[in-house]
C-alpha cells in the first residue's frame, strides 16, 4: 500500500445534513463540495466516501434508498466532471429497530472498518491519507487507523489538535498544498515521475480525439519495460515446453483480455509449432464464477478455482488495469504461496498487483481504454513471439501472423 487518499464523510461534509438523508429529494450539495472533489480527482488522489447510515437500522429508509441517493450523487458529480472512487456505508446501529441491522459493527465510525476497506480496495497508505468529516466519530476513525483527521463545518473541532475548516473546499485546498509539497519532495529525490493526464481537455471533433488517442497509446506503450516482456516470454515458453498449465484472469475489460489470451495462446501458438499449450481462463465460466461469488465472495472467484485446478510449476497471468482488485491480489498471493509462477499486466501506478507478481508488465497510463489496448497488444505479442520462436526462419517468412 503506497499512495495517499482522502476519506470523506457524506452528510455535513459533501451534502447538507438534513438528518437521515434517505431520499434523492433531500440531497443538497454544500457549496464548493463538488468542485473540491474534482480538484482531488485532477490531482490523482483517490477519494472514498465513508458514511454511517443508522437510518437503515432505525427503519427510516432501506439499503436500496441509500444506494439511490449515491446513484444520484454520482450522476450529479459526473455532470461537473467529478467522481468518487469508492462508496462505503455502514447500516448498523446497536440501538436499531430493524432486527437485521440492530447490532454493533466495526464498520460504524469511529470503528476502523470502512477505512480499512478503503485502504484495501484503493491501495492506500492510511498513515499518509486524510479523513475529512464534521463529527467526532470521523476524527475517531482517523485516529483508529493512523490517518490524518480534518474537521469541517461551522463549528470548530471538538479535538483541539485537529485543524478546522469552514467547508470541504477549504480542507481540500489544505490537502492539495500538502500533497504538492510531498510530490515535490519525491521528485527531488528521484522517486516519482509525473503521469500524463488523458484526455486533459474536451474534444469537439472525433477525428481530433482519435489522433490524440493514438498518440497517447503510442506514448503509453513506450513506457513498457521490454526487459519485463522478455521475462514474461521466458516464463511462458518454459511453461508451454514442460506442459505446465497457464491460467489467466481479470475483471471487466481485463476479463475479455484474459479470455482472448486463452484463444491466442492455445490456437495461435499451436499453429505451426511443436507446442500444445494448456491455457485456462478463470474469467470465462459464468456458472462457476457466480456460484463462488454467491456462496463465498467475489474476492474468492479466482483463488478458489486455482485451489482446485493449479499445481506447483503452473503459471498465473493476472490482468488488472488498477492492480487493486481484491480477487486479483488474492489469486496472485495464493499462486506464489503454492509454487506457481506469476505475471501481472498492470496500469496506473500498478497497485499491489505490480508488487505481488514475480514479473510485472506495466503500462504507465491513467486512461482505462489506453491501458486495456496496451495490455491486449502485450498479450498478442507474447503469443506471437513464442509461436515464431518455435518455427524455422523460412516458415516465419511464409506465415501470416
Amino acid at each position: 500500500m503506497t499512495q495517499a487518499g482522502v476519506l470523506l464523510d457524506r452528510d455535513g461534509t459533501i451534502i447538507v445534513d438534513h438528518g437521515y438523508v434517505g431520499s434523492v429529494d433531500r440531497v443538497e450539495f454544500i457549496d464548493g463540495s463538488i468542485e473540491a472533489i474534482a480538484a482531488l480527482n485532477a490531482a490523482g488522489i483517490p477519494v472514498a466516501v465513508v458514511t454511517n447510515q443508522a437510518g437503515v437500522a432505525r427503519g427510516h429508509y432501506g439499503i436500496e434508498d441509500v444506494q439511490q441517493v449515491h446513484k444520484h450523487m454520482i450522476a450529479e458529480l459526473a455532470r461537473h466532471g467529478a467522481y468518487v472512487d469508492l462508496w462505503l456505508f455502514c447500516p448498523y446501529h446497536p440501538d436499531g429497530t430493524v432486527e437485521a441491522f440492530a447490532r454493533t459493527s466495526a464498520d460504524r465510525k469511529p470503528g476502523p472498518g470502512m477505512a480499512l476497506a478503503a485502504a484495501q480496495n484503493l491501495d492506500l497508505d492510511l498513515s499518509v491519507s486524510w479523513v475529512v468529516g464534521d463529527r467526532i466519530t470521523d476524527l475517531g476513525m482517523a485516529r483508529a487507523v493512523g490517518a490524518r483527521p480534518l474537521f469541517v463545518g461551522p463549528a470548530t473541532s471538538p479535538d483541539p489538535d485537529v485543524t478546522s475548516f469552514p467547508d470541504l473546499a477549504s480542507a481540500v485546498e489544505f490537502i492539495l498544498a500538502e500533497f504538492i509539497l510531498a510530490e515535490a519532495a519525491e521528485v527531488s529525490g528521484g522517486r516519482r515521475a509525473e503521469r500524463v493526464k488523458f484526455p486533459a481537455h474536451r474534444f469537439d471533433e472525433a477525428d481530433a480525439y482519435g489522433g490524440a488517442y493514438v498518440a497517447e497509446l503510442a506514448r503509453t506503450f513506450a513506457t513498457v519495460d521490454l526487459a519485463d516482456i522478455r521475462r514474461a516470454a521466458d516464463v511462458l515458453t518454459q511453461a508451454y515446453t514442460r506442459d505446465a498449465v497457464v491460467f489467466s484472469c481479470g475483471n471487466g475489460g481485463s476479463a475479455s483480455i484474459a479470455n482472448h489470451l486463452q484463444c491466442d495462446h492455445v490456437k495461435g501458438i499451436r499453429n505451426g509449432t511443436d507446442l500444445t499449450p494448456r491455457v485456462v481462463s478463470l474469467s470465462t465460466n459464468v456458472e462457476l464464477l457466480t456460484a463462488i461469488a454467491n456462496d463465498l465472495s467475489y474476492d474468492s472467484v479466482f483463488e478458489y478455482q486455482l485451489q482446485s485446478q493449479a499445481r506447483p510449476g503452473d503459471v498465473l497471468i493476472a490482468v488488472s488495469s488498477s492492480g487493486r482488485s481484491p480477487n486479483i491480489l488474492r489469486a496472485l498471493e495464493w499462486a506464489r504461496a503454492h509454487g506457481m509462477q506469476t505475471i501481472a499486466l498492470t496500469g496506473f501506478d500498478g497497485g499491489a498487483a505490480r508488487r505481488a507478481a514475480a514479473v510485472a508488465v506495466h503500462v504507465d497510463s491513467g486512461n482505462y481504454g489506453v491501458i486495456e489496448d496496451a495490455h491486449q497488444a502485450c498479450m498478442h505479442l507474447l503469443a506471437q513471439y513464442v509461436r515464431q520462436s518455435r518455427m524455422s526462419p523460412d516458415a516465419v517468412a511464409a506465415t501470416t501472423f
